[in-house]
C-alpha cells in the first residue's frame, strides 16, 4: 500500500444510521500532486451504506485494481479488502493506526479553522446541494533521525451538501476513531464534522511549506512547498435494498497477513490527516 493513515477510506465509507434501509452511490475520485513521489492516482467506484455496514466496490482507475472491494460492518472501525482474483482478503484494524499515530511524536500547533456558506449551490446528481468552504492552518512537527523537521499547512476544502440522505456523514463521523492525541483528534474533528450533511462534490487542496529546510548531514532533499489536491464526485446515489451477503467474506477465501500486503500491494489507503 502506498500509504497507510488514520481515517482510512473516511470520505468514501460514510457509514451512518440514515433515515433509510440502504443508500448506493456511483463516485470518481481524482488525487493529484506536484511531488514526484507521489503519482497521480482516479478510480471509479460503487459504495453501498447501510447503517454501520459499507461496501465499496472499485470499477475502473489506477489507485485500486479494479474489481477489488472493502467492506466494513462496524462504522469502519474494521476494514476487509477484499481480492476476488487472488481469493484473498487483508484486515485493516483502523483503531490500531490511530492508535499508532496517537503515540508518535507528531505535534500540531496554531490550529485554527473557519466554514463560509458560500451562494454557489449546484445540482449534483439531480440534487440541489449547498456549498460550505472550510480553511484550516497549523503546523506540524515531526522527528527524523532526532531532528524536528516543521511544516506549516493551509487545507481548503470544499463542499456541495445535502441533508436529503438524513445527515449520514455527521452519524458516521461519531464511529471515527480517535488518535489519543488531542491537537490531532482536534484536526480530524475540524476537517469532518464542521461542515453539516452529506457532500455529493468535493474538493481539498492542501498546501505544505517546509519551515525547517534540509536536514543537515542528510541525503534527505525536502521541497520548499508542496501541493496536494483530491476531488470527490457522485454522479449517482438513491436509496438501495442491502442483501447480507454483500458484507461477508466469500467462503473459502484466504486471510493475507497486512505486513506481507503492504509490501506488495497496488491498493492506496486514502489519507485525511498528515499527508
Amino acid at each position: 500500500m502506498k500509504k497507510i493513515v488514520m481515517g482510512v477510506v473516511v470520505i468514501l465509507l460514510v457509514t451512518g444510521d440514515a433515515a433509510f434501509a440502504a443508500i448506493q452511490y456511483e463516485f470518481f475520485q481524482t488525487s493529484r500532486s506536484d511531488a514526484s513521489d507521489l503519482p497521480p492516482s482516479d478510480f471509479n467506484a460503487k459504495a453501498l451504506i447501510d447503517g454501520q455496514r459499507s461496501r465499496v466496490e472499485f470499477l475502473s482507475g489506477n489507485a485500486y485494481p479494479p474489481g477489488t472491494y472493502v467492506i466494513s460492518t462496524d462504522g469502519s472501525r474494521r476494514l476487509l479488502f477484499v481480492d476476488p482474483t487472488q481469493k484473498s482478503y487483508t484486515e485493516v484494524n483502523t483503531m490500531g493506526i490511530a492508535n499508532s499515530i496517537g503515540s508518535s511524536s507528531i505535534v500540531i500547533n496554531n490550529l485554527v479553522s473557519n466554514v463560509t456558506k458560500l451562494d454557489d449551490g449546484r445540482v449534483i446528481a439531480g440534487i440541489p446541494t449547498d456549498h460550505y468552504r472550510l480553511t484550516i492552518t497549523y503546523e506540524i512537527t515531526v522527528n527524523y533521525r532526532n531532528m524536528p523537521l516543521k511544516q506549516s499547512v493551509r487545507t481548503t476544502i470544499d463542499k456541495w451538501t445535502t441533508v436529503r440522505f438524513g445527515d449520514a456523514i455527521e452519524s458516521a463521523l461519531q464511529s471515527t476513531a480517535q488518535t489519543g492525541n488531542s491537537k490531532i483528534d482536534e484536526l480530524i474533528a475540524a476537517e469532518t464534522t464542521k461542515i453539516k450533511g452529506f457532500p455529493l462534490k468535493q474538493t481539498i487542496q492542501i498546501v505544505t511549506i517546509n519551515q525547517s529546510g534540509n536536514p543537515l548531514g542528510s541525503k534527505l532533499k525536502l521541497p520548499a512547498s508542496r501541493t496536494q489536491t483530491r476531488e470527490i464526485t457522485i454522479v449517482s446515489i438513491a436509496e438501495s435494498a442491502a442483501d447480507d451477503s454483500m458484507f461477508r467474506i466469500p467462503a473459502g477465501y484466504r486471510k493475507v497477513d497486512f505486513n506481507e500486503q503492504m509490501s506488495k500491494s497496488q491498493t492506496q489507503v486514502l489519507s485525511t490527516t498528515t499527508q
